[in-house]
């Protein structure tokens, strides 16, 4: 028996059957047009042509002209609606918010911020309050700052050498002292490649009659891991300055767990890194880690909070955002020249520029940015904008956006530059007991004889082309901002102590 076929039947219909539809749907369509006949509606009536503006009437060019605008600008807000319709398409099909959802977000940001600036205006009515500043995140970094002063054996503050007393805030020191004599100190003189051999041989002279202090260079190669360290046994003198691996490690991590040893230390001692911005210290971390474990950058303000990097079983290191506590007198261009505010959120970039025509040379700057000379400040920011283009509407030449790129290149060090320590009258006896006790702990001595093996391979002032400007003055902080400062490391520190002497027996019980 034959098998019916599983798939669907043919469509097609005969030419008979296809006339025979079209002939009954005509029928249809003519029995309409005669129903619609009898009920007295036209269904194809025509519609009756607007006769227009008679020419006899006297105000016809003007109303012919209001006219024609009544339809340009209907024309006009379809565009307009249609304009709009496409971008709420996009916008649903990128899944972005729309402009009323924006409207509603902005309303509800502004109010919580209402709230927020309440609770801190709450706060600061308080007596054991932050110290005001206008920006909101420098007091968040001075908490953190607060937090790993607090909980560090052991406060190592990075320098930048290339100009170490305008990088060092000694007022921070003492303050240390003050609240907690059991914490050591130690000066880290970054950036060592930057500057002559000469310069670093005498900052460390200098440094070191006060607290121990080693010389460092930061790994600069972009990979994520396995890190370059060049050993200082192994370390060939002649191409210190062009390698792009890190100096000093071994010697930091010997120092650190010689004084580990010496106050025989079962747990693992903390490490707090402090300093200005931008002076190395997430990339101290990321050298002596040997890979990329917290960010870094050249602007300012990369590190938020702290951060805690566990170097090994003996070293525990905590990052901190760099912190400006600087008297409002003096808060502009050393702010400025040091690196340590964004150039983007200066109020007056003109008075740092003018600081710097004066402590460079005349010649340097003309090879720099190859324009003609010129006789002020004025004149070589015009000429700089001249010749980068920066002009504003009308061709007026914008000097500020000339000032942020000497200001740049400043900071990116495309303007070298190095200082020289300052003539010391003596070392105080006090100061010189402290820095023999730091030594035993630290047991230094080692330490500098292995140091001196790759500060012999540096540049010296000979193969350098760095122009020598005088030292900044050491940072000083604002007399109201120390005494709070100091009122809350104690007050950290006793809640520690109470916490971790009386509150145990209390749970046990």
């Amino acid at each position: 028996m034959v098998k019916k076929s599983k798939k669907s039947k043919s469509k097609r219909v005969t030419l008979k059957a296809k006339h025979k539809v079209l002939r009954k749907v005509k029928e249809h369509h003519r029995k309409k047009r005669k129903e619609a006949r009898k009920d007295g509606k036209n269904h194809k009536s025509k519609v009756e042509k607007d006769p227009g503006i008679p020419n006899e009437w006297p105000f016809k060019e003007q109303e012919l002209k209001a006219l024609e605008v009544r339809r340009a600008q209907a024309v006009k807000e379809l565009e307009l609606k249609k304009e709009a319709r496409k971008e709420r398409a996009r916008k649903r099909k990128l899944g972005l918010p729309e402009d009323e959802d924006i409207a509603n977000l902005v309303a509800a940001a502004s109010a919580q911020g209402s709230e927020f600036a309440e609770k801190d205006a709450a706060k600061e009515s308080a007596s054991f309050a932050m110290p005001i500043t206008n920006d909101h995140s420098e007091r968040a970094f001075y908490k953190e700052l607060v937090k790993v002063i607090d909980a560090s054996d052991v406060i190592l503050e990075v320098l930048d050498a290339r100009d170490p007393v305008g990088t060092r805030c000694i007022d921070m020191e003492k303050m240390v002292r003050k609240a907690d004599a059991t914490k050591r100190i130690v000066l880290l003189l970054n950036k060592i490649d930057l500057v002559p051999k000469e310069s670093v041989e005498k900052w460390l002279t200098y440094l070191r009659e006060e607290l121990p202090t080693v010389a460092f260079k930061c790994n600069t190669q972009e990979q994520r891991t396995k890190l370059g360290w060049k050993s200082s046994k192994h370390e060939k003198t002649s191409n210190v300055s062009q390698t792009s691996d890190c100096l000093g490690a071994e010697n930091l991590i010997k120092l650190l767990k010689n004084y580990s040893r010496s106050h025989e230390l079962k747990l693992a001692i903390t490490v707090g890194i402090v300093g200005l911005p931008n002076v190395g210290k997430s990339s101290l971390i990321n050298s002596l880690k040997r890979s990329r474990v917290v960010n870094v950058g050249s602007t300012p303000g990369v590190t938020r909070s702290m951060q805690e990097v566990q170097l090994d079983r003996k070293v525990k290191l905590l990052d901190c955002p760099g912190v400006v506590m600087l008297k409002s007198s003096n808060s502009g261009v050393s702010v400025a020249l040091r690196n340590c505010k964004r150039v983007e959120k200066m109020e007056d970039v003109i008075t740092p520029v003018k600081e710097i025509l004066s402590l460079c040379p005349h010649e340097k700057l003309l090879s720099l940015y190859k324009i003609p000379s010129f006789a002020s400040v004025d004149d070589f920011l015009q000429k700089l904008a001249t010749l980068r283009g920066k002009l504003k509407k009308g061709g007026i030449v914008d000097v500020e956006a000339a000032a942020k790129i000497v200001l740049h290149d400043w900071n990116e060090g495309k303007v070298p530059y190095y200082t020289l320590p300052p003539k010391r009258a003596s070392v105080e006896d006090a100061n010189a007991v402290i820095i023999s006790e730091d030594g035993r702990e630290f047991n230094v001595d080692e330490i500098y004889k292995a140091e001196s093996s790759f500060i012999s391979g540096l540049k010296s002032m000979e193969d350098f082309s760095h122009i020598e400007i005088p030292s900044n003055d050491p940072p000083e902080i604002d007399e109201e901002m120390l005494e709070v400062f100091l009122t809350t490391i104690v007050i950290f520190l006793y809640l520690f102590y109470y916490y971790r002497f009386f509150s145990q027996p209390i749970l046990d019980s």
